[in-house]
């Protein structure tokens, strides 16, 4: 199982120390709000600040994130959100990210069947001609605030054949917005053919609030026996800030999975 962290822009030293004693991924997130990538400077900036550490060989992005609607009814913001997802490819390129993870943005509580539709056949038509332009980096589709995995089931279903597209299963996300599903079992079972990429991080159960793992109130013994019966091996994203959360996170985690039988790293 391949671990993931989010590095620190600002403290540099302190991520490469830590993600190399420890075998660490980095998952970058400076580059999801449009503030970064809409200013090119800003974005070289960064990416320069990053190419001149010691990276790690694993290494995955978070792509574009507020507003992005390939599905959108509405041609000219159909546009923004493609510029914003080929800039964030661009940056997965320069920062050799071989995945890359962008949200389904589906409407809380929107349910109609013509929504739905019309948001599968437009993700569908556009991850298929982005992913075969780009066959070096996976692109992971995350659930947000849908209330049950079936649109992201069918997108993925549908992408089947697609060998650089997948799902990234956020497990807070599936127990604050699932709709009938309190435990994320639901999302687990359902998505589990299609999961390359898991974002873990601990809440309330009500709120997102990315805690560091243990510190709120899901079930982690829960989650092991999930993972062990049906995502056995796939990468996680500890999706948590600060070097001394993602420690204690790390920590937690691993006693959770060794318990069930379950090696980290």
């Amino acid at each position: 199982m391949q671990i993931y962290v989010i590095p620190e822009l600002n403290n540099l030293d302190a991520s490469v120390s830590f993600s190399k004693c420890n075998a660490l991924g980095w998952e970058f997130n400076d580059f999801m709000q449009p503030d970064v990538l809409g200013d090119q400077k800003e974005t070289q900036r960064i990416i320069g600040q990053y190419r001149e550490c010691e990276m790690p060989r694993f290494r995955s992005i978070h792509g574009a994130f507020m507003d992005i609607l390939p599905h959108s009814y509405d041609v000219k913001i159909r546009s923004v959100a493609y510029e914003r997802i080929g800039q964030s490819l661009a940056v997965a390129n320069s920062l050799r990210c071989d995945r890359i993870v962008f949200h389904t943005n589906l409407v809380h509580n929107f349910i109609s069947k013509s929504y739905i539709d019309n948001w599968l056949e437009k993700n569908a038509e556009y991850w298929m001609s982005t992913a075969g332009k780009n066959p070096d980096i996976t692109i992971l589709m995350e659930n947000m605030f849908d209330m049950t995995p079936d649109a992201i089931a069918a997108l993925a279903e549908r992408m089947n054949g697609v060998s650089n597209f997948g799902v990234c299963l956020d497990y807070a996300h599936s127990i604050i917005f699932g709709k009938a599903d309190k435990s994320g079992e639901l999302f687990v079972r359902t998505l589990a053919p299609y999961v390359r990429h898991i974002h873990l991080n601990d809440c309330d159960l009500i709120h997102d609030l990315h805690l560091a793992v243990g510190d709120g109130q899901i079930d982690w013994d829960e989650f092991a026996e999930l993972y062990g019966n049906y995502l056995s091996g796939v990468p996680i994203l500890i999706e948590v800030n600060g070097i001394e959360n993602q420690k204690r996170s790390l920590d937690y985690l691993s006693e959770r999975m060794t318990r069930h039988g379950i090696a980290i790293g």
